[in-house]
């Protein structure tokens, strides 16, 4: 969960050190990671049963590439939560894979293993403003929605898609100002970034139509991106590169606000100090 976070060698009264780690940990049973990432598949009438396969491969494999892992591992805590949901018609998303941890290759690897079993659920329309405003409510108490197992201090959603919006329903007119409004909607939530991946020519520059509609906010200095996949042969390439980059970014992300948080056990000890400076003050006054 997100919160402004005081310097450590700034002296502050105990109260406000204790409500500062509560605020991080609001759930004492949720797991903590580094990141929680959501990929959005998308399962629209324009992707084929032959492409379908060849995109959940693609995406089984990208999370056994060692980079992937290394990229996981590098973070504070060493790990991440990802889920995935399908999404098609304005109505129509599903959570494919619930939220699952990853922090080793045999967690990875396992991971893989189930996306290449999922079932395709549907094959209509193209509501890329509903999944996203969809997805925005997944990650949790971070960005307030029902928990949902784990914590994190960064949420990233992954969009990959094979054209523009053409099923939402609040902005006929122009969706391309719907999926904006959703974007916007989600990295108001709590959302830090929203990355895309864009494959195929879709009707035209679906590549500069994500790069303005769809991608949006940052982590661990790092602007949010769309990744061009010419083909869904080529998914489990680019997948990798994007996954390698944005789990990166967030990780850096996390060990800088972590590294900024007292340690747990230290909290009752600077309480003490505290106490006991304020006691030697009112002595000598």
């Amino acid at each position: 969960m997100k919160t402004k976070l005081l310097p450590v060698a700034v002296a502050r009264p105990a109260a406000l050190l204790f409500s500062s780690f509560l605020a991080i940990h609001p759930n004492a049973s949720a797991v903590d990671v580094d990141t929680e990432l959501l990929l959005l598949v998308d399962v629209s009438g324009s992707v084929n049963t032959s492409e379908y396969n060849l995109m959940m491969n693609g995406y089984a494999n990208a999370f056994r590439q060692s980079s992937v892992l290394s990229s996981i591992q590098s973070g504070a805590r060493g790990s991440i939560a990802v889920a995935l949901a399908f999404w098609s018609a304005a109505n129509q998303q599903q959570i494919g894979m619930d939220w699952t941890l990853i922090s080793d290759q045999a967690s990875a690897n396992a991971f893989a293993d189930s996306l290449g079993k999922l079932s395709r659920p549907y094959s209509s329309t193209t509501g890329l403003a509903s999944a996203i405003q969809y997805g925005g409510t997944l990650f949790g108490t971070e960005t307030g929605g029902a928990d949902n197992g784990f914590s994190s201090l960064v949420q990233v959603i992954d969009v990959g898609g094979d054209g523009e919006d053409n099923a939402s329903p609040w902005a006929n007119a122009d969706r391309s100002q719907a999926v904006r409004a959703a974007r916007d909607g989600a990295l108001k939530a709590g959302v830090d970034m929203i990355n895309g991946l864009p494959i195929g020519r879709g009707e035209g520059d679906l590549v500069g139509y994500y790069a303005t509609n769809v991608a949006g906010g940052s982590a661990g200095g790092v602007d949010s991106f769309v990744q061009p996949t010419a083909t869904f042969a080529d998914i489990e390439k680019s997948l990798t590169t994007k996954l390698t980059r944005e789990v990166g970014a967030a990780a850096v992300q996390s060990i800088e606000n972590i590294s900024a948080i007292p340690e747990p056990g230290t909290l009752p000890l600077v309480a003490g100090s505290l106490g006991m400076l304020l006691l030697v003050r009112r002595r000598q006054s």
